[in-house]
């Protein structure tokens, strides 16, 4: 809460004479992904990569039902399909389509899937896009971007736009002007989360005027305008019933833990891999 506090009075700082609005969104533990539509319709899906540089996964993402190949029509937002429209968002699996694959999985005799994050971000990467069809990955946007920055002036905006351009979306995200109010929100949702279909470790606060959000620059690597609330990692008990030893493409060798099912973060977790002792 500190932190928080502490970059509020650093926005406020940098920016003395704005009238502030926080704008809300839960953080979703997913495998990001930027949509690129021409005129409408769907031209390129590309993954983050390294900041620069991502991979090409336009067939996979275009088996995705909820992956519009051309916008939906809306009075309101009838510019964004004309030119180039850009949509960001998070390619999730949700719990229950999860642990309904693991349960397929374990009855045919094939390995677990260790979480649901994963199992999106190596399913979008399949060579073949009629297995990437087979499995229930759901896009969810959390932005929306033009050539001209001044036709999406808010965070808000993007996220009705986004909606009403055909994409899910979250509607836990609102705007506050009092710091107080964003506290309660963070309270609030620390136990309600887990009741959300996806997973998700925390939320994000930012300023909600996107011409303000550029001015304010960014340290780093992180914008200034943007702060990232984690919440406490979930801790839970049980038992190793087996370890093994996985090989990935690369020829690497991880040790895998087969335990006796345990509910952490909402999730039903039946496996992890060893290799890292802090996680």
């Amino acid at each position: 809460r500190e932190e928080l506090a502490a970059w509020s009075a650093r926005v406020q700082k940098a920016a003395p004479d704005a009238k502030l609005e926080y704008f809300i969104d839960l953080k979703m533990d997913g495998f990001a992904c930027a949509l690129v539509y021409q005129d409408g319709v769907l031209q390129q899906a590309v993954t983050r990569g390294d900041g620069f540089v991502g991979e090409d996964v336009t067939a996979n993402v275009r088996t995705l039902d909820s992956v519009p190949l051309r916008l939906r029509h809306s009075a309101k937002f009838a510019a964004f399909n004309r030119g180039r429209t850009e949509l960001r968002g998070e390619i999730v699996m949700y719990k229950k389509d999860f642990e309904m694959l693991n349960k397929a999985r374990a009855k045919a005799g094939q390995p677990l899937f260790a979480n649901p994050r994963n199992t999106a971000a190596g399913t979008i990467r399949q060579l073949d896009p009629r297995l990437v069809a087979q499995r229930p990955l759901h896009f969810r946007a959390y932005d929306l971007l033009r050539d001209d920055p001044a036709e999406v002036p808010t965070h808000l905006f993007a996220y009705r736009a986004a909606s009403a351009l055909g994409f899910l979306n979250n509607k836990q995200t609102p705007v506050y002007r009092q710091l107080t109010a964003v506290e309660k929100f963070i309270k609030d949702w620390e136990d309600k989360r887990h009741q959300l279909p996806y997973n998700t470790d925390g939320l994000v606060i930012k300023v909600n005027d996107r011409a303000l959000y550029v001015r304010l620059g960014v340290a780093g690597k992180a914008p200034r305008a943007a702060v990232a609330y984690k919440y406490p990692a979930e801790q839970s008990t049980t038992r190793v019933k087996d370890i093994f030893v996985s090989i990935g493409r690369t020829g690497a060798a991880t040790p895998v833990a087969m335990l006796e099912p345990v509910v952490v973060a909402g999730s039903t977790v039946q496996m992890a891999t060893l290799h890292n002792e802090g996680e």
